[in-house]
This record gives structure tokens, C-alpha cells and sequence, in this order.
């Protein structure tokens, strides 16, 4: 899902390899599609296994279903999962989307509609089946991470306070990691890693596909209609009923 996962996998990169030149320079050179479990092909992630990286840093945007958990646990896994207000989140996925080139085909245009009023509706009754089973949407997506929010490999995280305070929350992912960092290294990363940092030096497939459009919060004031907003409050809150999240939409 669209919830910071490229901003935070890169957050990770760069508190691990700050202070080794050669190994920020091979992880700007990995592009989000080469990354990601979901994406590439076997020979794809054949050859970054056998990349000289000390620890391994994939991105994904799968449900927990479709991940050994135990495994990844008994390995020594760590899993950072970030959330974002649904509201952003979906018109970020609808941007991003219109700037993919395979989803130009009328079969997945049918799945993905380049018009929003169209695509909200597509999202919203779960006829996306990208990432989720069929009828499924984003909050699926997080009540399948949810039961995992309290293992000792997993770091829930939201968004937007890693948008209101990166150094805390950055400094949060540094000691979940093991990592060591300086307050003033840690200022450094907030530096390195911000929405304009990153913009300005991300690859030409992910400027194209819109992976660092504007990164704000409450934008989705800009999109999303009185009836659009009421629906997504009454579907979130039917779905997450119970559940101790909270979502920051100003």
C-alpha cells in the first residue's frame, strides 16, 4: 500500500550504510522495483542476493498472509510497518497509478480508472485485487499486520508523525534496528532522507511514476468530496472497530 513505504525503506538504507560510500551509492542505484519482494523476476533477486550488503533491505506492500512470519522471525528478521491516514493514502495511490505504464491496459483500466470518481469507487468496494484478495482494501491490509504490532521483530509506525517529528521517529527506527546514531547523525539523516532530498535524487522510473509527488498531510482535502470523506470514515470505522489505531487526517 501507499503509505511511505519507499520513503521509510530508504530511511533504513541510509541509518544502516550512512558512514560506507560505496554501499549508499549501490542503494541509490537500486530502483523501489528492484527492492520490493513483490516485484522482478527469480533471476532479479538471484543477483541482489549476491549483493555485498551486510543487511538485506527489501520493501513490500503484501498483507501478512503472503509472508512467513515465523520464519522471518526465527531468522532474525526486523519488519517496519508504516500506516497512513486512508484518506491521503488514497489519493496517492490514485496518482501514482495514473502514472504507471502497464496500468494502461484496458484490463487493468478497468481495475484502476484514470478518472477519480471512478477509481474511488474501484478502491472502496475492493475491486483493486492488487496487494489484497478481491472485495479487500487498505484496511485489510492493516488488520492483517495488526496482530503482529507488539513482536519484538515489528515496529508499527505512522506517517504523519514521521512527517511532524522525522528525528524522533528516525531515531526510533535506529535503535529498533540496533543502530547506533548520534543526535547530530540523526539530524544529518532527516536532512538526507526528506520529501525534497529524495525527490531531487530519485531515479527517472520513480520520479515518472510519481513515488514523491507532494508527501503532505490533510491534501486529500484537495480531492475527496463531503459524501467521498463521510464514506471512507464509516467504512474505516466499521472495519477497525475495536482497534486501537488512531489516524491523523489534519
Amino acid at each position: 500500500m501507499i503509505a511511505g513505504t519507499t520513503w521509510t525503506t530508504q530511511i533504513v538504507k541510509s541509518v544502516i550504510y550512512k558512514d560506507d560510500e560505496k554501499m549508499m551509492a549501490l542503494m541509490k542505484a537500486i530502483t523501489a522495483n528492484t527492492s520490493y519482494l513483490e516485484s522482478g523476476t527469480p533471476k532479479n533477486n538471484e543477483i541482489m542476493l549476491k549483493l555485498p550488503w551486510k543487511r538485506k533491505i527489501w520493501g513490500t506492500h503484501l498483507p501478512a498472509p503472503l509472508i512467513n512470519m515465523e520464519r522471518l522471525k526465527k531468522n532474525g528478521c526486523k519488519i517496519i510497518y508504516v500506516m497512513r491516514n486512508p484518506k491521503d493514502q488514497v489519493v496517492s495511490w490514485f496518482n501514482m497509478n495514473k502514472n504507471m505504464p502497464f496500468n494502461k491496459t484496458e484490463e487493468m483500466v478497468k481495475h484502476f480508472p484514470e478518472e477519480w470518481n471512478a477509481f474511488f469507487e474501484t478502491l472502496v468496494n475492493g475491486k483493486q485485487p492488487v496487494f489484497s484478495k478481491e472485495g479487500e482494501w487498505y484496511p485489510d491490509h492493516i488488520l492483517s499486520w495488526y496482530p503482529y504490532r507488539n513482536d519484538d521483530n515489528v515496529l508499527f509506525l505512522m506517517y504523519e508523525e514521521m512527517k511532524k517529528d522525522p528525528a524522533k521517529e528516525i531515531k526510533k527506527i535506529a535503535d529498533f534496528l540496533g543502530v547506533n546514531r548520534s543526535d547530530e547523525e540523526i539530524d544529518e539523516l532527516v536532512e538526507a532522507t526528506s520529501f525534497q532530498s529524495m525527490k531531487k535524487e530519485a531515479s527517472k522510473p520513480m520520479s515518472q511514476m510519481s513515488f514523491f509527488r507532494k508527501g503532505k498531510v490533510a491534501d486529500w482535502k484537495n480531492q475527496l468530496t463531503v459524501a467521498q470523506s463521510e464514506l471512507m470514515d464509516e467504512k474505516f470505522n466499521e472495519k477497525l472497530s475495536g482497534i486501537d489505531i488512531k489516524f491523523t487526517y489534519e
